[in-house]
């Protein structure tokens, strides 16, 4: 990159460099290799997205990455709906004549967080969302077809909300146990679990909430037995059994009704036990050892609840049902025994019918006089209470059942959060890698491929960490080549190479430096730049594992001051930008970088390019020809062309000495 400081002649020493080739020193990349983030509206100056796009190009950027920021909730004047054909061209046309690339678009982060219908407003899997978002995302792979001729388009992943302390690549591993949300996030860290149904949380449990359990009977050791259906059965130390010592299948809902509860003699009552969240944690894992099961603690905790309200539901239905067979013979019995007793009063004379009166059995009892009934009377009397009692068996019983059965569709329909999210969200990401896909071979205007896939987001959600955004992308891939393989008869092969193309992340160096908010020390006694130190350790570890996984497509290189979210060009903060995007260039990435770094725009215009080529190490000069020993600096250039940050290097008025002091040249001082 060349500045001119001023004109030359032949009579200058410099104008002729036929004996002397310049001092090039190789940068981490050439400077039209890097580019900048251009919004398509400006908050600032309120500029459009060609002027801003305009702008971008007289600052000096050869590369763009458009960034819709109008909200979804907007209805008119953003994102790829607001363009027509002619502003496309414009737009195509200007990039075109400046030799710029316009490389891709990132959707609006302020109403697109996610590709899994995951709606934070009213904690739900909305399908209708997932289907909103993912035409969204549609529409913008087709404006960048337009405009570009390819290119990528990315989505800020926070697919779901999830804990840190005990996400899996937190508690096994180099790095288990160093993050975490917040301080004891371990005590008061919750699970949700949603009705695959409908997409609504079903039920909250905090790591800090107690449950209860009636305690039933357990076999003190192991022997070979039977289950409670005489099916042969090895019976392990610690399996419920019946009272006659036989298994009770917990996998077997039937077999649960008969588990016997403990008796508290002492204090007339069955026995509950108290489980906290680390007893089912253990109970889940032995309970997945056990049966191969592979449950999370969050479901087996709601299988446990729901269990004791199915048996309740159950046991409510057998008691009311417990005499029902007996009830309708006797009923059938009662009903006999009325028409035959009608036909024998029917020929008996009324005055001789007072020889075949009973006494009522319902008013039988001391201190009740007897009251005398004909047969029929008193045999129509049971008949109507026996109807009766039956009615409500038949109401309560079938509720009961009713209930029961709710609970099992429960129980089937459960599902945790980060589970059914994570589906979701594999599941849109693959649909529009296969658009990107279509769009690269159906547009003429496509010169290069189209790729589509999540930005790695913030440490709150999944999709924040390394090892969730490479998971994220991977499986995503992998149900795309499932698509491609049986929908459009392409070989797995053929299917693996477009799904890599076309389902591609974003790597914002930011975002990852953001952990460092949650990276806790090895010890009190740990120092801030020691932990620093070792957490930009694990930053270039991260950064390595996703380069060798082949999931990063774009960089934003960006930097931050502290472990908060920042915008700063980089090299103006502590997070090792440089390192990162040089290590990802000598091992191969191809994608292209662009800085991010516009939060030090008010300080002077073209320092988020500016700073950034300085950071990468691009040459500069003060002509076309070598330069001798005080050739121009970054500084020159960065506190005059582009506007001056520091303040001046002289002081007038007040400020300024007396003129009993002067330089020895007689210069006045100011």
């Amino acid at each position: 990159m060349q500045f001119s400081s001023g004109g030359y002649s032949p009579m200058d020493r410099e104008y002729y460099s036929e004996k002397e080739e310049p001092k090039l020193e190789k940068p981490i990349m050439a400077v039209n290799e890097l580019g900048i983030t251009v919004l398509e509206k400006d908050p600032a100056t309120g500029g459009n997205i060609i002027q801003n796009t305009e702008a971008a190009i007289r600052m000096g950027a050869s590369k763009v990455q458009l960034v819709f920021n109008v909200s979804h909730q907007n209805p008119i004047g953003g994102r790829a709906k607001a363009y027509g054909a002619e502003v496309r061209e414009n737009l195509r046309e200007l990039a075109r004549a400046n030799d710029v690339k316009i490389e891709g678009v990132e959707m609006p982060a302020s109403s697109m967080s996610n590709l899994s219908g995951f709606d934070p407003q009213h904690f739900t899997i909305n399908e209708q969302k997932r289907q909103q978002d993912l035409q969204e995302v549609k529409d913008a792979i087709k404006f960048i077809a337009d405009v570009s001729g390819g290119g990528g388009v990315d989505v800020y992943s926070q697919e779901f909300y999830r804990n840190i302390v005990d996400a899996p690549w937190n508690i096994k591993g180099k790095w288990a146990g160093k993050f975490e949300a917040y301080k004891e996030e371990d005590k008061f860290a919750t699970e949700y679990l949603v009705d695959r149904r409908t997409g609504h949380v079903m039920q909250e449990i905090r790591h800090s909430t107690e449950m209860f359990e009636p305690e039933f009977r357990v076999a003190d050791k192991a022997y070979q037995g039977i289950d409670v259906d005489g099916k042969p059965a090895e019976i392990q130390k610690g399996d419920w059994i019946d009272v006659d010592g036989r298994w009770v299948n917990p996998l077997k809902k039937e077999q649960l009704l008969h588990r016997v509860p403990e008796w508290d003699n002492e204090n007339k009552k069955f026995k509950v036990n108290t489980l906290r969240w680390d007893d089912v944690v253990k109970r889940t894992s032995e309970f997945n050892d056990r049966f191969n099961a592979g449950l999370d603690p969050a479901e087996y905790a709601l299988q446990l609840n729901l269990s004791n309200k199915w048996v309740q539901a159950r046991g409510s239905s057998l008691f009311y049902t417990n005499t029902y067979t007996d009830e309708m013979r006797r009923l059938e019995a009662l009903k006999k025994s009325l028409e035959y007793y009608k036909k024998v009063e029917s020929t008996i004379p009324p005055e001789e019918q007072w020889k075949m009166m009973h006494e009522d059995p319902a008013l039988h009892g001391m201190f009740i006089p007897p009251e005398y009934k004909k047969p029929t009377e008193i045999i129509e009397h049971n008949i109507d209470q026996m109807r009766h009692h039956l009615k409500h068996v038949h109401e309560a019983s079938s509720a009961a059942d009713a209930q029961a059965e709710e609970v099992i569709k429960m129980m089937e329909a459960a599902v945790p959060l980060k589970v059914y999210a994570k589906e979701m969200a594999v599941k849109s990401y693959a649909e529009a890698g296969i658009v990107a896909f279509d769009e690269t071979r159906q547009n003429k205007r496509v010169e290069r491929p189209i790729h589509v896939g999540p930005e790695i987001g913030w440490p709150t959600g999944y999709g924040g960490h390394p090892e969730e955004f490479i998971e994220l992308i991977k499986e995503s891939r992998k149900e795309m080549v499932e698509r491609l393989h049986k929908e459009r008869g392409l070989s797995k092969d053929e299917a693996t190479k477009f799904a890599q193309d076309h389902l591609q992340g974003c790597f914002d160096t930011s975002h990852l430096g953001m952990w460092l908010q949650h990276f806790k020390k090895d010890s009190p006694q740990e120092s801030e730049e020691q932990r620093l130190v070792r957490f930009k350790g694990w930053y270039m570890e991260m950064v390595a594992k996703m380069q060798k996984e082949g999931v990063i497509g774009s960089v934003q290189a960006v930097d931050s001051a502290t472990g908060a979210h920042g915008h700063l060009p980089a090299g103006q903060g502590i997070m090792p930008v440089v390192e990162a995007v040089d290590y990802l260039k000598s091992h191969g990435f191809t994608g292209f970088v662009v800085s991010e770094g516009h939060e030090e725009e008010q300080f002077g215009r073209g320092r988020i390019l500016l700073q950034t080529w300085r950071a990468f190490g691009a040459d500069i000069s003060d002509s076309y020809f070598a330069a001798p020993a005080g050739r121009a600096k970054w500084s020159d250039v960065a506190d005059s062309y582009f506007g001056h940050v520091n303040p001046p290097p002289y002081v007038v008025g007040d400020y300024r000495p007396t003129d009993d002091w002067v330089f020895w040249s007689g210069v006045p001082l100011e």
